[in-house]
Parts: C-alpha cells; structure tokens; sequence
C-alpha cells in the first residue's frame, strides 16, 4: 500500500514522456512493474501513459505482456492481455503473437493461451524455436501436478486443429502421441486417438508403439487405456523393436535410471519395478516369455540384469531393518511372558480393585499376554523369513516385494502386540496396587492414549503407507484366486 500511495504522488511530478523516457537497464517503469508482477502500479502508470502498453525493453526487445509471461505472472499478463486487446489504434503483430503464445503455454497461463487461439487459430500450426508446435509442448507436460485451466487449453487446441486440419502434418500428430505417452499425459492421448485412431498402430524410429512407451516409461494410466482397446492391444503386444525387445523386455528395463533412490527407499522402488514386470508379464502370449532380444537376453534376464545393483541394496536395506525390529520383538516377548509368570495369583474372588473383580482382572492380564505374545512370534518368524535366505531360488532372483510383504505383516503383528500389552499393564498395575486410587488408573489410560495419539500423529504417512501395502497385497491375492478358478477380476 506504501509503495502504492508512493507511486500515486509520484505521478503528479511527472510527465507522460518522462515514464517514456527513464530508464533502468533499459527497461521503463512500466517494464519493470511488468517483471515483478505488481498489477496495482502497473495500473498506474498505465492510467498516467496508455503508450507504456507498446514500449519494448532495449535488451530483448519484448513488450511488457511478454516479460509478464515470461515471469509467469498470471494477474499481470491477463490485466496487459486486457488492455493490449482495448486497444483501437494498436495491434499485436503476429511474431509477437506466436511468441506470446509460446511464453503463455510454458509458464501455464492457459487463460491467455486460449483467448490468442481463440483470435488466430493457425497458431496451433506454427512452431517454436524448437521445432515443437502447441500441441507438441502440451503433450510434454506431466498431469502429476493440477494445473489450472488445462482442460479448457487442451479443448482450444484441438478445436482450432479442426479448423487447421489441412494444414497440420501427420509426423505432428505422432511426435505428440508419443510425448503424450511419454509423460503420461491422457487427456491429449485420449483426445488424440478419438481424433486420429489410426495413431494408435504408429511406431517410432525405433519401432516402438506407444504400448512400448508407456510400459518403459511406466506410465500406468497410458497402459491401462491401451488395454482397453482390446483388438488393438493384441496386435500392440507382438511388436517387437528395432533391438528385438518385446514389451515384456521394456518392462525389465530399469525404470529410473537417471536419479538414485535413498537407502531407505530402496526396496520400494525395486518392489515396483518387480510388480510392474509382472504386470506386463500377465499380458504377452507364453511364448514372449522366453524370447531374446539382439543381446542374447530373455525378458527376466535382462530385469535382473538392469536391476542387479538395487536389488542387492534392497535386500541389504530389509534384511537389516528385520534384523533391528527382531531384536526389539525379543525384548517384547521376554517382558510379556516375565510379566506373565511373575504376577502373584492370590484372592481371586476378592472386589476390592477398581470396576472389577480380581478374577476379571486376572483374565484380562493372561488374555491380553497370551495374545499379545503369540502376535509377537508371528512377527519374529515374518522378520526371520525377511533375514534368511530362500534356499531353493538363486540369489538374484528372490522376490523383494515378497519380503517387503513379509516386514509390512511383521510390523503389523508387532505393533498388535504392543498395544495388547498395554492392557496387560494396566491390569498387572491393578492387581499388584489394589491400594491405589481409581483416578490413578485413569491416568494410566489417558497417558497410553496420549502417547498413542501422537505416535499417531508423528507417523501418520507410515502408517497410511502400512495400510495401503497390506490393502495392495490382499487384493492381488483376490486376483489371483480368481484367476485361478477362471473368474473375471
């Protein structure tokens, strides 16, 4: 508000050509207010001298709406797209335009992007310093992230293809797919092959289809829209590249070479790509099982081959984890069945404890130890399972998803057991401090139920993360019981 009243004042000191005039590394005011986004004086000086609109800085030589994009400044390139558009004596070129345009679709102001193709529709034709048209540049994009606008941006740009059909070229429209594929874009692969279905049997230089793209890339959702369109699923299939690789061999390629996971995060990256292989695996005919590429490898070779390194990390990471909560489940085990042989066994009729009688007391304590112990083996004989090794499979081809299952059902059971031994504390502290007040024992609860509270709290991703492993899992297990007994999934 300060600098605001400050610029106020100042206009009354100035003349229209001194805003023309001053300049800073030759850039005006108004240029300025452009790059730093402040829509408020920027309306100002516009106010002062509409000609500011139409001055280019000297060192790029770009109108301010086009500085404003590039900073993607979305307020201050829809207020300049407004006033830049009002204006009767002036009107963008149309190099300005296209680069406009450019500017608008990387920094995602769409709003403006789709209001250009709105007034020049062969701007979906033309391309950039790249040699990537609209379209190309929109396929790229990742939809990991929510973009605003986008739906309405990618409706523009099939819209104005429509009106530009015959100007656009076939290897256009399959550089996009193929990006599209890439990057896991399916609104525009969706959109692309409802437009152009004979898109979907195109290949690449190296005679790869987009089912080949999306299965090396992993992108799910490509891959599970391909399977849809069943017929041409099973043409896609039996494709083979320029280097003999079925999909079956893209699928064993190393998913994500170029970053290097933490130690931690190890064996659920190689968890994925083990489940994504045998994904892919259920698709291709038997046969392509076994086929060898150019290199002399099957599918399952070249898998343990590319993923040799993280797998042997993966199974390092888990093996000590396992060892680590082994020790801890020991400790537990050792408590429980101490506390269970040390406890007196005497009045058990007597009511003089809180709530209930001795004898409850009592059953809840043996209860809660006994259930809690045998949940304590079940997770020390998942941890073990997690150390030792299969004796009847090759080193390289032990399954880290397997054993990462095994440590998710481990941590459960042992979670499971510390919370049922912390009945069986309460109920021990009752019958060996029967003298005590009742408040003392609500204590006692409200404390465990704090603690486990925050736990909570602090591990809230851990546990989601647990849930949704142990959920994974029971499913794949429906699905295969199904498939077993030749039902649909």
């Amino acid at each position: 508000m300060e600098q605001t009243s400050f610029v106020e004042k100042l206009m009354h000191c100035m003349d229209k050509e001194d805003l023309e005039n001053y300049k800073t590394e030759g850039k005006t005011a108004f240029c300025l207010a452009a790059m730093s986004g402040n829509v408020e004086i920027a309306k100002i000086l516009f106010c002062k001298n509409p000609w500011l609109l139409w001055i280019r800085d000297d060192q790029n030589h770009m109108l301010p709406i086009q500085i404003a994009s590039s900073e993607g400044h979305i307020p201050m390139t829809k207020f300049l797209f407004e006033k830049t558009s009002e204006d009767p004596h002036h009107k963008l070129p149309f190099p300005d335009i296209v680069k406009l345009f450019f500017l608008t679709i990387n920094n995602k102001i769409y709003t403006v992007t789709s209001e250009l193709l709105n007034i020049e529709s062969k701007l979906v034709t033309v391309e950039n310093e790249e040699g990537l048209t609209a379209l190309q540049m929109l396929a790229q994009f990742s939809l990991c992230e929510e973009t605003i606008r986008y739906g309405d941006i990618v409706d523009s740009v099939f819209d104005a293809m429509e009106k530009q059909r015959d100007s656009i070229r076939h290897a256009q429209l399959s550089k996009a797919m193929f990006d599209a594929a890439k990057s896991g874009n399916i609104d525009i692969l969706e959109l692309l092959l409802e437009y152009h279905p004979d898109l979907l049997f195109e290949v690449n230089s190296r005679n790869q289809s987009i089912l080949h793209i999306a299965i090396l890339h992993r992108q799910k959702s490509v891959y599970k829209l391909i399977l849809s369109k069943r017929t041409a699923k099973n043409i896609l299939i039996k494709l083979v590249d320029s280097e003999d690789n079925t999909v079956l061999h893209l699928a064993g390629k190393m998913g994500q070479p170029q970053t290097k996971p933490g130690f931690s995060a190890n064996h659920v990256l190689m968890s994925k790509e083990e489940k994504w292989f045998q994904d892919v695996e259920k698709i291709v005919p038997p046969a392509m099982k076994t086929m060898r590429n150019k290199v002399g490898l099957t599918p399952k070779e070249l898998f343990y081959e590319t993923h040799e390194s993280l797998h042997k990390e993966s199974i390092s990471g888990l093996q000590a984890t396992a060892n680590t909560l082994l020790v801890v489940a020991t400790l537990i085990i050792s408590l429980g069945i101490t506390g269970g042989m040390t406890i007196p066994i005497e009045n058990i009729h007597s009511r003089n404890t809180p709530f209930f009688s001795r004898k409850t007391w009592y059953t809840f304590l043996f209860v809660s130890i006994a259930f809690g112990t045998c949940l304590c083996v079940s997770s020390m004989f998942f941890y073990a399972s997690v150390i030792l090794p299969v004796c009847w499979a090759k080193a390289e081809e032990e399954s880290v998803r397997l054993r990462q299952t095994k440590l998710i059902f481990g941590n459960v059971s042992l979670f499971a057991s510390l919370g049922l031994m912390f009945p069986a504390l309460i109920s021990a502290s009752v019958l060996i401090f029967e003298f005590l007040s009742s408040w003392i024992l609500y204590f006692i609860c409200g404390l465990g139920f704090m603690v486990f509270v925050v736990h909570l709290t602090l591990d809230y991703y851990r546990w989601i993360g647990i849930a949704g492993s142990v959920l994974s899992y029971l499913k794949d297990f429906q699905r295969r019981e199904q498939q077993r007994y030749g039902q649909s999934p």
